[in-house]
């Protein structure tokens, strides 16, 4: 049987039932997933409705996966899926489910879920606190903030990955010597892509604690996009150089790198010109 598409007729019965099959990462789970989000009708939200508050874990993470953009994007039921995935949050004990409800609620930017995220944030599993940084980095909050900032500094990987990253780009309007000071904190790091986020964050805010460790990435055995885009956003004269060089070094293969590379010197170039 081939995966449903997002256009599929099925029954709305045979892809929920697609939907509770394989692992959480199940591709063909994730195209039935789709498909029900892609139709938005009454039908499909009270079935996912009905589903958090099955008493298989897998199953209330589906009702929340499938609720997060149910409407493809339009705001379909907002107010009753957020009515939903807010009161899930102060009742579910399950940490995947957190999780998915926390990645659910970052697709509705729901601020009545900002008490139950802090909360969430400070929970003993990773797989809750990644939840949470999800949902907390689209608030606009000096409490969603604060919370991200405890979590920049976790233990586990990816919940310091997704803070970081929230900190520096989803919350890029929001600037305070205390956010900044976070994100200095993570050039540290002992993960690069972390240190690269908290790189452009604080280029995008023009602090010059940034500048040095810019220069480094740009010089470094293995330079990321992450680097390009910092140097763009500080627009530091001393990169040029350092941009022509790595053009020059840059071998064939990595499309995408070599059009950010391009896209940044003429940048500089148009700056000088």
């Amino acid at each position: 049987m081939s995966p449903p598409e997002p256009d599929d007729a099925g029954s709305l019965e045979s892809l929920l039932q697609v939907t509770l099959e394989g692992g959480e990462d199940d591709e063909r789970a994730w195209e039935a997933i789709r498909a029900l989000q892609a139709r938005g009708t009454r039908d499909v939200l009270d079935a996912a409705l009905q589903l958090l508050g099955a008493s298989s874990a897998k199953a209330r993470r589906r009702g929340a996966d499938i609720l997060g953009q149910l409407g493809a994007g339009t705001a379909a039921f907002r107010t009753e899926r957020g009515d939903a995935l807010v009161d899930l949050l102060g009742r579910e004990r399950e940490p995947a489910v957190l999780l998915s409800a926390g990645v659910a609620l970052s697709h509705l930017v729901e601020p009545r879920a900002l008490a139950a995220l802090i909360a969430q944030a400070r929970h003993p599993s990773a797989e809750a606190r990644y939840g949470a940084a999800h949902g907390l980095a689209v608030l606009d909050a000096p409490e969603a903030v604060e919370a991200l900032i405890q979590l920049s500094s976790d233990e586990d990987r990816d919940v310091r990955d997704w803070a970081t990253f929230g900190l520096g780009t989803l919350m890029e309007a929001r600037d305070t010597p205390r956010l900044r000071d976070a994100l200095v904190a993570r050039l540290g790091d002992e993960d690069p892509e972390i240190v690269g986020e908290a790189l452009v964050g604080l280029a995008t805010r023009k602090d010059p604690r940034a500048v040095e460790p810019v220069r480094a990435a740009l010089m470094g055995e293995t330079v990321m996009v992450y680097a390009l885009e910092a140097a763009a956003s500080l627009g530091d004269p001393g990169f040029h150089p350092l941009l022509l060089a790595l053009r020059d070094a840059t071998g064939p293969g990595d499309d995408y790198f070599r059009s950010v590379l391009e896209d940044v010197i003429s940048q500089f170039e148009q700056t000088s010109a």
